[in-house]
């Protein structure tokens, strides 16, 4: 049924002319509403400004804005819907500093080359739509692991390092969790136990060897031309949990055995269908001056060749390809990448140990670089050019936003 909202004056019109001919008004058909009261939805404009497919984006709206057009929109009382299907789309109220209040409305849009969709945001609740991120603690090993539904990742805590029942492992290093379904898995594996995760079964498994290394993408901070890694992580904090983001942070300090006065706090984003996730890390040096760093991927064996390439002006990526660790069912290719803004980047290097960029900070002020990993049996890539175009169009996306206009 069609739903109009009138002033008191055209209330008061209608109302008689209905008297007048004896009809009856019903009151799910009309809102009436009187001035200056606030209307409970509000549409926006999503616009694609390339010539490229995109599916799978998050739209981020301020929640000041949200609430500027109803206040009784709240943490559980914030949908969107297709303006166009009426379908409801995959939302997320978000706190983004863990204050315990909203600080945005995200939605997922994906929409076609130069297309403009509209949204309409709505003060109810919203429906149990399947989440397609997610990040956890692991209190036995002292592991965070994290997933998007295209591949996941985890890396390790002093839990790990220190305790009896495990193989001492001192690591900040990032693994790789391999995944060829959409569904997500790591609370699963972990259900299943270590031995059971290295195996294939169908799902995907934990292939990728790190060790005491930098493993797909880990920093470290640079003391002339000698790189120091940082110990297992000390503490952790998980800001938000999903459907649509994940954010958390991990906390490094001084390492024991140095005198390198130099701690990390490393905060991680990660979005919904997305091969790469946000690594920013913010150093803290006893000068509180410039630091040399390095984002790095361990080498592998089967001959991975490491490579890099200039993207786009604001943007370079560093990757690495090759055959998948071969053990207990490893097939197909793995690519590891990290997305560098080229204003840092100081070089790109190989040592006999990594691939290496090494980059400029500033103590305090937090760095920014993109970090991921697919695989071939996830379907998305068959060959090395495919994961290659893949990080040129993640860095178009970073180059070109959406258009969102708040009508």
């Amino acid at each position: 049924m069609t739903r109009m909202i009138v002033s008191t004056e055209m209330r008061q019109l209608i109302m008689r002319k209905a008297t007048m001919r004896g009809l009856l008004i019903v009151a799910t058909s009309i809102i009436l509403v009187q001035p200056g009261v606030q209307a409970q939805s509000f549409v926006v404009s999503v616009s694609n400004p390339t010539d490229s497919d995109r599916p799978d984006e998050v739209i981020e709206l301020d929640w000041t804005t949200v609430t500027e057009h109803d206040t009784s929109f709240s943490e559980k009382r914030a949908r969107v819907v297709d303006a166009g299907t009426g379908d409801e789309v995959l939302s997320q109220v978000l706190d983004r500093d863990a204050d315990g209040t909203p600080d945005a409305l995200l939605f997922l849009v994906s929409l076609w080359s130069n297309e403009t969709r509209a949204y309409r945001v709505e003060a109810r609740g919203r429906g149990e739509l399947k989440p397609r991120v997610d990040v956890m603690h692991d209190a036995y090993r002292d592991d965070v692991a994290w997933e998007s539904d295209r591949i996941a990742f985890r890396t390790y805590g002093r839990g790990l390092w220190e305790a009896d029942e495990f193989e001492p492992l001192v690591s900040s290093g990032i693994d790789v969790w391999a995944k060829r379904v959409r569904d997500l898995i790591v609370r699963k594996w972990y259900g299943k136990g270590y031995a059971e995760y290295h195996v294939d079964s169908g799902e995907g498994a934990d292939f990728y060897s790190v060790g005491p290394t930098l493993g797909a993408g880990g920093t470290a901070v640079f003391v002339g031309d000698e790189l120091i890694r940082a110990e297992n992580f000390a503490d952790y904090r998980i800001i938000a949990e999903g459907p649509i983001r994940i954010i958390f942070e991990l906390i490094y300090p001084k390492r024991a055995d140095s005198e390198l006065s130099i701690t990390e706090t490393k905060r991680i984003t990660m979005d919904a269908g997305q091969y790469l996730f946000k690594s920013e890390s913010t150093f803290q040096t006893a000068d509180g001056g410039e630091l040399d760093y390095a984002v790095g991927f361990v080498k592998r064996k089967e001959g991975v060749v490491g490579s890099s390439k200039r993207s786009t002006a604001g943007w370079m990526w560093l990757s690495v390809w090759g055959p998948m660790e071969r053990n207990n069912g490893g097939h197909g290719n793995l690519g590891t990448a990290a997305l560098l803004p080229t204003a840092r980047v100081l070089d790109v290097d190989e040592t006999d140990d990594y691939y290496l960029a090494r980059l400029r900070a500033k103590s305090g002020e937090p760095t920014v670089q993109y970090v991921g990993a697919g695989w071939t049996a996830s379907g998305d890539f068959t060959s090395v050019e495919d994961w290659w175009d893949m990080l040129d169009r993640f860095a178009a996306r970073l180059e070109h936003p959406f258009g969102v206009t708040v009508k």
